[in-house]
């Protein structure tokens, strides 16, 4: 049982995580075109690609919402599903976040 709840919050959270890492490295490549600070376009990038990290992390917001439909309607095991996989996906995009924060400094 903990094993499946592992792998339901850990798929959508390293997704998420990835998306937000490697999104904001490769687009600040960008900077070798535009002749901005990577910086600049790393922090530019990271307050953008958070939301759209969790969207992908969901795997399609009308999926997450007919589970939680489905889950209202007695299966309780698919509604606390659908929260480990938004939680998951939530979690992610936030740790993304601050790998990224650390490693280039604070957003200002």
């Amino acid at each position: 049982m903990i094993f499946k709840a592992i792998k339901v919050f850990s798929i959508p959270f390293f997704t998420s995580m990835g998306v937000v890492i490697g999104g904001t490295l490769i687009g600040a490549l960008s900077s070798i075109f535009t002749s901005d600070s990577p910086i600049k376009v790393i922090n530019m990038i990271l307050k953008d690609i958070r939301l759209w990290a969790i969207l992908i992390g969901l795997g399609g917001s009308f999926s997450a919402i007919r589970g939680f439909e489905i889950g209202l309607k007695g299966e309780f095991t698919q509604l606390i599903k659908q929260g480990l996989i938004i939680l998951g996906a939530f979690l992610g995009s936030y740790a993304g976040f601050k790998i990224i924060s650390f490693i280039v400094g604070d957003l200002k």
